[in-house]
């Protein structure tokens, strides 16, 4: 008995020691928080990952009042839906948007793995106010951090969507029940 206690506190450490303590979102979306992965079969051994193999279907959508526009996005909140995003997708429709809820604000980078499309993203801050708009290369790998240190939202579209729509940097997301952080306090599931 004791040995096998000793052997799962020792593959404990094991897979901690892989996890990025800081929590920062490693892109679209690939995120790396220190949770417990809900993702069992790692793609390289060694390397544990949280995004599954497949496009995410059924997502629960949420209503979005982006500065002048109106929008309803793909809410991922789960470690599992974060590190997916929009992987394995063909591609992203016009009106097509995906948002994430983290827990709190935080150093955010998203990247494009196993996505084969540009996408713009808007890192959004804890008051629900667009901090950057970025735009995200089709397949790149390259991690593109946020400048602002307090995001705790990201929302992704179709490359031209937020000039479409007239939506620039400052413009306030809400839902129809009130702020961002009203409408979403407790609901995500990772930091």
């Amino acid at each position: 008995m004791k040995r096998f206690v000793v052997l799962v506190l020792g593959l404990g450490a094991v897979w901690l020691a892989g996890c990025n303590p800081s929590g920062t979102t490693s892109p679209t979306s690939v995120a790396t928080p220190s949770s417990t992965p809900e993702t069992t079969a790692p793609a390289n051994v060694g390397a544990p990952h949280y995004y599954q193999d497949l496009p995410q279907t059924n997502l629960v959508q949420v209503r979005l009042q982006v500065g002048p526009a109106e929008t309803d996005a793909e809410l991922c909140t789960t470690i599992r839906e974060v590190s997916t995003g929009l992987m394995h997708r063909k591609g992203i429709g016009p009106e097509e948007t995906m948002f994430f809820a983290f827990g709190e604000g935080q150093p955010r980078s998203f990247y494009m793995k196993n996505v084969p499309f540009e996408i713009a993203a808007a890192y959004i801050n804890t008051e629900g106010v667009i901090q950057e708009i970025i735009t995200l290369k089709a397949m790149d790998e390259t991690p593109v951090s946020s400048k602002n240190t307090d995001i705790q939202y990201v929302l992704e579209t179709a490359p031209d969507w937020f000039s479409r729509h007239g939506v620039n940097v400052g413009a306030v997301v809400r839902t129809p029940q009130g702020t961002l952080a009203a409408s979403f306090a407790g609901r995500a599931r990772i930091r």
